[in-house]
């Protein structure tokens, strides 16, 4: 037994060591998506080829480069739903279990479509057009079914696609003509029906046109007036080497952004051609007869060309990389120039070269000239690397610590990783944890010691599933132990179990906390006989779902320009068992004390509250989930408000981190967690800690997290 567990040991030893080495190898080839880790995701659309694995060099280039994908045929109506009472899943399946496979952002596309339609879809078998009420049941059974279909696996959704003309007017399709402007606020309605964690968008090409531009806001306002879910905006971008000008591209950017919603800049690509016809659009629709004249690069691209053509697209992505607190995607329309719908379109037959990689599968200049772009402009803080950092259990998984000082000794508290089986989705269903050890050390360097199992979820008389991240307290010879947990309803709610010594087991209370909700409770003992317990987080940690204190008939987030959804924070009953009072939110300003928006999304609050206390000032530090730092704000009271002030720790090895920053024995000290020893799943956490510091003014100096 000795012999396995000093194999294991080593093991992972030497895994962390050559990952660590890989990462911080001057010689690493840096992809697409490292470069634009926390810019946007940097998206393709994949043929069925690729969907089948047929397809093997492409495959290597999505593995490698992309974050996201979208499908390019297999979900349209005419491919997923041939017949009104068949649907055909075979594809569309293998597409998310791909993305899902290799921990790529899947999105749907597209539910709600005048071409590649089928054709029972808005006719009868006479061919008449249906009634209203018959095609309003036939695109609440489409779309239920197919976002139903995908629930908690698909990160978000083109529900209605190129339904507004150049003019700014409604595109006269079936849909139109049956239901009039009506069927674009039902397409979204189901769709937020059949999967309310869903982000919904729509999109749509030629979105520099003026008039479009004011149409397409006009139906952004409208549907949110109605109170309609709508996320982003898809700015399609099927552009050419002289149109569109690219300030109005920035127009529209600007002005969907201003209307409250995210931008997403989708089905990009440039052709190289010369155009049969000026401001083409996407048209699919749209042919014209082949000529030699307008097919001129046959067998390759002229040097002056090429060097224009990179030009162009590194004009664009500067465009991205300016706005990128705007853009949360970038998708090219397929992997490399001979997967290209732009062979064919809008004259068949043609040799283009629209995309990021050649017909070999080979970078071109533009890539490089991207990553090199991506470094500009980074946010200039004194970066320092970790000092002083180990991994403190090396043989097992475990993440989200709560520290505290008892008894003059460092007791960790954390969730106890584990391989569930359970696929990886937004809603963080596979961080399937049943129980919780402590941990304990005399001295920072020093041994690690496992007292066991403190608490297991089969002891929890209300119990329903996921044990996430705790917080433990001492107040009168007890130590109370808050934690985060699903109820037989799924919902999350903390509980509390009570021990009389901080390494021996806690025995949970009857019932959860009266009036909690979400998740990652951490409590603050302010030193003066009050208790103050943060809480909340977002996705997967259901926040969104709440407003108020009252929970809401579907989650709800705010538009990108409204404040932020907040943490909360509230005191603790004399008993430790209760709340005292309503929780309130952990509001965060700027420096110019106005609240941080929803899509100020490298500052505002995501998840992983933690409380501590530096020189008389509240320094409250979180994670923003989806853009992977730990931040942290200062206020004057455990209420707030809180003024933001700057980065804790960059990204880790993994999709983010939880923490708690702790003083022992004169230094202070983060703990965290990252994903190397696993080689990167982020299901399988492993605990560490580094030394922090602090400046002269009082500001935490950012470490590196080792995850850019």
């Amino acid at each position: 037994m000795k012999k396995r567990c000093l194999l294991i040991v080593l093991s992972t030893v030497i895994i962390t060591v050559v990952f660590v080495s890989c990462i911080s190898s001057e010689k690493k080839e840096i992809s697409l998506k490292d470069a634009l880790a926390g810019k946007f995701l940097i998206g393709t659309a994949i043929n069925a080829d690729q969907i089948t694995g047929k397809d093997t060099a492409s495959i290597r280039l999505i593995k490698q480069h992309f974050s996201a994908i979208v499908p390019e045929n297999c979900m349209k109506s005419g491919s997923i739903h041939p017949e009104e009472s068949r649907y055909d899943f075979t594809l569309p399946d293998q597409f998310v279990e791909f993305g899902e496979k290799n921990n790529i952002v899947v999105t749907g596309h597209t539910l709600i479509w005048h071409s590649q339609l089928s054709r029972w879809f808005c006719k009868d078998e006479d061919g008449n057009d249906v009634s209203r009420e018959v095609l309003i049941a036939h695109m609440k059974d489409h779309i239920s079914t197919i976002v139903g279909r995908y629930k908690g696996r698909i990160r978000g959704w083109d529900v209605v696609n190129e339904a507004i003309l150049d003019d700014g007017s409604y595109r006269g399709s079936k849909f139109y003509e049956i239901l009039g402007e009506e069927f674009i606020p039902l397409a979204f309605q189901f769709a937020h029906e059949a999967d309310p964690d869903a982000e919904l968008y729509y999109n749509d090409y030629s979105m520099s046109i003026p008039e479009k531009r004011e149409g397409v806001v006009r139906l952004i306002k409208s549907l949110k007036e109605k109170g309609i879910r709508i996320d982003a905006v898809g700015m399609q971008g099927h552009i050419g080497m002289d149109y569109p000008q690219i300030e109005e591209f920035e127009k529209s950017l600007l002005a969907f952004s201003d209307a409250g919603v995210k931008v997403m800049i989708t089905e990009l690509d440039l052709t190289a051609l010369p155009s049969p016809k000026r401001n083409l659009g996407a048209d699919i629709s749209t042919n014209f007869e082949y000529q030699n004249e307008i097919n001129p690069y046959k067998e390759s691209l002229p040097d002056s060309i090429s060097e224009a053509w990179t030009k162009r697209m590194g004009d664009f992505f500067r465009l991205f990389l300016k706005h990128q607190d705007k853009i949360t995607r970038v998708t090219l329309w397929g992997v490399s120039d001979g997967d290209s719908w732009r062979n064919s379109w809008p004259i068949p037959k043609r040799t283009d070269y629209p995309l990021l990689f050649d017909r070999n599968h080979k970078a071109k200049p533009i890539v490089n000239l991207i990553i090199e772009e991506s470094k500009r402009g980074k946010q200039e803080i004194s970066i320092m690397k970790m000092k002083n950092t180990r991994y403190l259990v090396p043989n097992d998984y475990m993440a989200d610590p709560a520290v505290h000082v008892f008894n003059g000794k460092l007791y960790i508290y954390p969730s106890h990783d584990r391989e569930s089986g359970i696929t990886e989705n937004d809603n963080g269903d596979h961080f399937d944890m049943k129980d919780y050890h402590v941990f304990s050390m005399e001295n920072i360097d020093g041994e690690v010691t496992d007292h066991g199992v403190i608490l297991d979820i089969k002891d929890i008389p209300w119990a329903g599933r996921q044990l996430w991240d705790c917080d433990v307290v001492y107040k009168n010879g007890k130590y109370y132990m808050y934690f985060p947990l699903k109820d037989k309803t799924d919902i999350f709610r903390i509980g509390v179990a009570v021990s009389n010594r901080p390494e021996e087991p806690f025995i949970p209370e009857a019932n959860p906390v009266k009036g909690s909700y979400s998740i990652d409770p951490a409590i603050l003992d302010d030193g003066d006989g009050n208790y103050y317990m943060y809480f909340g987080g977002l996705w997967g940690g259901q926040l969104q779902r709440y407003r108020n204190n009252k929970a809401l008939e579907s989650a709800a987030f705010p538009a990108d320009n409204e404040p932020s959804l907040c943490s909360r924070v509230v005191k603790l009953s004399d008993n430790m068992l209760e709340f005292a009072e309503e929780p309130r939110d952990v509001v965060i300003l700027d420096k110019d004390g106005k609240r941080l928006t929803a899509g100020d999304s490298k500052r505002r609050f995501f998840e992983a509250s933690w409380i501590h206390k530096y020189n008389g000032k509240y320094y409250f530090s979180y994670s923003t989930g989806d853009t992977h730092l730990l931040c942290y704000a200062i206020g004057d009271n455990p209420y707030g408000p809180f003024t933001y002030q700057g980065v804790v720790l960059t990204s880790v090895v993994g999709w983010t981190t939880h923490h708690a920053i702790v003083e022992f024995k004169g230094k202070w000290y983060l703990f965290h967690h990252d994903c190397i020893p696993s080689g990167g799943k982020t299901w399988l956490r492993s605990l560490k800690v580094c030394e922090l510091e602090y400046d002269e003014n009082g500001k935490i100096k950012t470490i590196n997290g080792g995850g850019e």
